[in-house]
C-alpha cells in the first residue's frame, strides 16, 4: 500500500487502517507466526481459537463438575449453584426454554463474601452471560423468579477463565515460543491476520498434537 493510498484511507475513515497480513499456509490446524514489528497485537478473526505468547487469553471451558445443583428457594423461585475456578471471569448459561421476562438475580461469592451481579433483572431468551472483574470468585448463584411460568431448566453452562496459555503447566513445550501468535486455522476459508490492540484473544480447546506449523506473512494489498 502506497503512502498516498494510506493517506486517502485515513482521510476517508478518520482512523488509520490496521496492519493486516495473509498467512502462507491456509490449511486446517495449529499455526504459529512471529509477531511483526509494528503489529504486536496481531490476531486472527474473533471466531478463531488463538493466543499470543506471554499474554492473557480467555479460555472457554465446558466443565461438567461446575454445576453443583438446583434448589427451590421459595415457591416460584429456583436457584442454581456453580463452582468456578478462581481465575474465572464469566459464566454462560443456556436454558431449555425462553425465560420470557422472568426476574433474575445473580451473586458471585469470594471467600464467603457476596457480590451482586444481577438484581431482579427481567430477562428473555434462553441465554444468560454473567461477567465480573474481581479475582478469587469461587462460586456463583443464579436465581430465577418463575411465577406463572414453567420451572426453568438449565441445559448448558460454560465457564470463561482468564489465563496465560503459554505459561500454563499443561501447555506443550512446542507452544511456548516468545513473540508469537498461535492460531487454529479451521480450514475451508482464507484467513487474514490484523493488528487488534485492546482485544483479548480466546480459546475453546487446548492445543494438542506435535505442535504448530510455522507460517510466513505477506502484507495485505
Amino acid at each position: 500500500m502506497g503512502a498516498l493510498t494510506a493517506l486517502v484511507l485515513v482521510l476517508a475513515t478518520g482512523t488509520p487502517q490496521p496492519a493486516c497480513f495473509v498467512p502462507s499456509d491456509q490449511t486446517a490446524g495449529w499455526k504459529r507466526v512471529e509477531l511483526p514489528e509494528g503489529a504486536s497485537a496481531l490476531a486472527a478473526p474473533e471466531d478463531v481459537d488463538q493466543f499470543r505468547s506471554g499474554e492473557p487469553a480467555l479460555f472457554l471451558q465446558e466443565d461438567a463438575s461446575a454445576y453443583l445443583g438446583a434448589d427451590r428457594v421459595h415457591p416460584g423461585r429456583m436457584a442454581y449453584d456453580f463452582r468456578v475456578p478462581r481465575d474465572a471471569r464469566r459464566l454462560e448459561l443456556g436454558f431449555l426454554e425462553d425465560l420470557r421476562g422472568a426476574k433474575v438475580d445473580a451473586v458471585a461469592y469470594r471467600g464467603g463474601r457476596a457480590f451482586p451481579l444481577l438484581d431482579e433483572k427481567r430477562l428473555g431468551g434462553t441465554q444468560l452471560a454473567l461477567e465480573w472483574t474481581m479475582e478469587g470468585v469461587d462460586q456463583v448463584r443464579v436465581s430465577v423468579h418463575h411465577h406463572l411460568r414453567e420451572k426453568p431448566v438449565v441445559r448448558s453452562w460454560r465457564v470463561v477463565r482468564l489465563l496465560k496459555p503459554s505459561e500454563a503447566p499443561a501447555m506443550p513445550e512446542s507452544f511456548r515460543a516468545p513473540r508469537s501468535l498461535y492460531f487454529h486455522h479451521p480450514g475451508g476459508r482464507r484467513l487474514e491476520l490484523c493488528d487488534a490492540p485492546g482485544r483479548t484473544l480466546r480459546l475453546t480447546h487446548w492445543p494438542e498434537g506435535p505442535g504448530a506449523t510455522q507460517v510466513t506473512l505477506t502484507p495485505r494489498r
